[in-house]
């Protein structure tokens, strides 16, 4: 949609929106890479398990597998408009139950594999799905919840499915492989996005069909003007998070780009080998993820590839300056919110980048900094930002409890829950956020020390806990006891308990057993005095000792 420019000016004043009136996000980026002469034996997915071996599926074959699921769900009652919720990770499975949900007419619901049973539980009770495509690892999670969730009628299970759910790949062997794709407007919906935090309980946000095509400016702009010959696109973000979605596998397969997906537990050791075995040449990764894969490559010899994404959170300027020392290209961002999506980019071939700032509006896209009252504020002063009305990358509004509420437009404008300013060269720079009282950020995402706090209590063995955050961005807990005294066992069983009911993310990492949990006046845990004591060792028995 975007054409190569020399100048961010250049490439305002040639786009052009191109919408058509009829659209099907799964037909587009799957579907429509085998018709009218397109080759559709053209590599769509490069699967690297972690044995090493190696999986190439065409664009043909997932259209036959999304075909076959799409009938698999029909037959299950699953029709349109119905929620079904899909938890898994970057694989063939993932990319036909995603095109299989959308060309069905169906809502899309995408559940972060990090998610314990309590937000999981929240999501599917909230969106009210009726089926769920998920991982074998997550089928206990999902499982535990729903006693919330009565609607959810079908759950398929990519690998061993025990007693859990129906078994996804004997499903699928005697479905038909014929399956016409339902025709949708730009406003069907399609998606129903939900933060990947585990905090609280988040609002959805639902967006349509032609949410796609309005991501597009700021991804291409972003990605370097993307798609450029020979490129194959990877993303270390979980598949079943927006950003990865709408600004990373979507996008490559509307261009017809191959797409890398690996085993999604790597480290950055893993992703620079992949990187090199797979020829990728562009990538998107989330700032924790890329500093970790900067500071490997600045001592490991490492693939060059053409243009390096990340986003939404900003990235540090001493990160920017160490990505351009080690791969010798700028790190491009692309930003965006929930209800927005993706309407700020940089590219350093055609813009200054100045530290701090994701860059300026993409190409057809309008943001401007308002008040309360919808008036677009002065150059430098510091509102809401927003987006100028009837842009197709915006939500359809929010969902609470099996319906949704239209986008709350003030005065024309469809604001962000994200304040900033624009300054004068048009650089959007949004506000940092002030931390919540008792809220630290875990790998770029925020995590309420409560909430953890109260799972820990619910474990028969805890009397009372509490829990912090530490300078080296982990968490550490301190347990009092229900009876008898801590030891390393007590300590592993606690991280499990915590990882399955709230999420891998907020397992702490250190645990020391005390005898009380002091409180402060108002009931709340007197964290100051308990990292002022001495700290207690708890050795671990001779057999665990290696």
């Amino acid at each position: 949609m975007l054409k190569a420019a020399r100048s961010y000016e250049e490439a305002c004043r040639t786009f052009r929106w191109r919408l058509p009136e009829r659209y099907n996000m799964a037909f587009d980026v799957c579907d429509r890479q085998t018709m009218a002469g397109a080759d559709g034996h053209r590599t769509a997915l490069i699967v690297e398990a972690a044995d090493g071996s190696v999986e190439r599926h065409t664009f043909h074959m997932l259209r036959l597998l999304s075909n076959r699921l799409a009938n698999v769900l029909s037959a299950r009652g699953i029709g349109q408009g119905d929620r079904v919720a899909v938890a898994l990770a970057p694989s063939v499975e993932a990319a036909a139950a995603v095109l299989a949900v959308l060309k069905m007419g169906a809502v899309l619901v995408p559940l972060p594999l990090s998610l314990g049973e309590e937000p999981l539980a929240w999501r599917l009770a909230d969106s009210g799905a009726r089926a769920a495509v998920a991982a074998d690892f997550m089928a206990a999670r999902i499982n535990n919840a729903r006693h919330g969730a009565p609607a959810l009628t079908t759950l398929l299970l990519a690998g061993d499915c025990g007693d859990c759910g129906e078994d996804l790949w004997a499903a699928l062997h005697g479905a038909s492989d014929a399956f016409a794709p339902v025709v949708s407007g730009l406003d069907t919906p399609a998606l129903l996005a939900y933060p990947e935090s585990a905090m609280g309980k988040p609002t959805g946000f639902l967006h349509g069909h032609g949410a796609l095509l309005g991501n597009l400016p700021a991804v291409e702009f972003g990605l370097g003007f993307f798609p450029q010959f020979g490129d194959i696109l990877w993303t270390s973000a979980d598949w079943m998070s927006f950003p990865a979605l709408m600004w990373a596998v979507l996008p490559a397969w509307h261009h017809g780009v191959p797409v890398v997906a690996g085993p999604h537990d790597q480290d950055a050791q893993a992703h620079l080998g992949l990187m090199a075995r797979q020829g990728v040449r562009v990538a998107w990764m989330p700032p924790d993820h890329l500093a970790q894969l900067t500071q490997l490559a600045a001592t490991t010899p490492h693939p060059l590839p053409r243009v390096l994404g990340s986003g939404p959170q900003p990235l540090e300027t001493g990160l920017r300056d160490l990505v351009a020392k080690v791969f010798g290209i700028a790190a491009h961002e692309i930003w965006g919110t929930l209800e927005i999506g993706a309407v700020v980019a940089n590219n350093a071939s055609v813009m200054e980048i100045r530290p701090g700032s994701p860059g300026k509006a993409a190409p057809g896209i309008t943001v401007e900094a308002v008040d309360g009252l919808g008036r677009v504020l002065r150059a430098g002063d510091s509102g809401f930002l927003a987006l100028a009305p009837k842009a197709p990358g915006a939500c359809l509004g929010r969902w609470a409890r099996d319906a949704w509420h239209g986008g709350r437009l003030v005065n024309g404008w469809l604001p962000s829950s994200q304040a900033g300013h624009r300054d004068l060269d048009g650089y959007i720079w949004p506000d940092a956020a002030d931390p919540l009282p008792g809220v630290v950020t875990i790998d770029g995402q925020p995590v309420a020390l409560s909430e953890i706090e109260t799972a820990l209590t619910w474990h028969p063995r805890v009397a009372a806990a509490g829990v912090t955050g530490l300078a080296d961005g982990g968490l550490k807990a301190f347990i009092a006891t229900a009876g008898g005294s801590g030891d390393v066992h007590l300590a592993r069983e606690l991280q499990v308990w915590v990882a399955a009911r709230r999420g891998l993310r907020e397992v702490p990492g250190r645990i020391e057993f005390v005898d009380a949990i002091p409180l402060r006046a108002d009931g709340s845990t007197d964290i100051e005095e308990l990292l002022g004591r001495p700290v207690r060792l708890v050795a671990p028995d001779p057999e665990e000792r290696i």
